[in-house]
């Protein structure tokens, strides 16, 4: 299979890049395509790190996940957990959340989603701080790892 070269010396954008690639790709097999372009540290971003952000944002350890205890910031540190990964891990699937969180049940996970969109729908002080306090935090971590789409130098 012969797929044509991208124009050399020249600097292109990942963008012209992705595009060049698509018509490669629909010239050669007929079918079209979507791809992304997107930098290595995307590779690091997992729902690890991000209940590490989020537990380091309200000052708590990450052994906190797993006690079971219904002592509300430790409750509250699960729901935004739960809240988060789901919004920003659209993949992840409740047992997978539920393992994050000690085994618990999956319909704990369900709970705990409903009760943070309840809070904040309510507009509860309290947990509102919380969730703005982590919001910026998470927001932060993901500048960091996706910061500067550069342009490459085609080779």
């Amino acid at each position: 299979m012969n797929i044509a070269p991208i124009k050399r010396n020249k600097v292109c954008s990942a963008k012209s890049i992705t595009r060049q690639a698509e018509r490669n790709i629909e010239k050669l097999t007929g079918l079209r395509v979507n791809l992304v372009a997107y930098r290595d540290s995307h590779l690091a971003r997992t729902p690890e790190k991000m209940m590490t952000v989020i537990a380091a944002a309200l000052g708590m350890d990450m052994r906190m996940y797993t006690i079971r205890s219904r002592e509300r910031d430790i409750v509250e540190l699960r729901f935004l957990a739960a809240y988060f990964l789901r919004s920003y891990f659209p993949t992840i699937t409740l047992h997978q959340i539920s393992m994050y969180f000690g085994g618990v049940d999956h319909t704990s996970v369900m709970n705990g989603l409903a009760r943070a969109n309840m809070l904040l729908e309510m507009e509860d002080q309290r947990f509102s701080h919380k969730y703005e306090t982590v919001l910026k935090s998470v927001n932060q971590w993901l500048r960091k790892d996706t910061s500067g789409y550069a342009s490459a130098i085609c080779a």
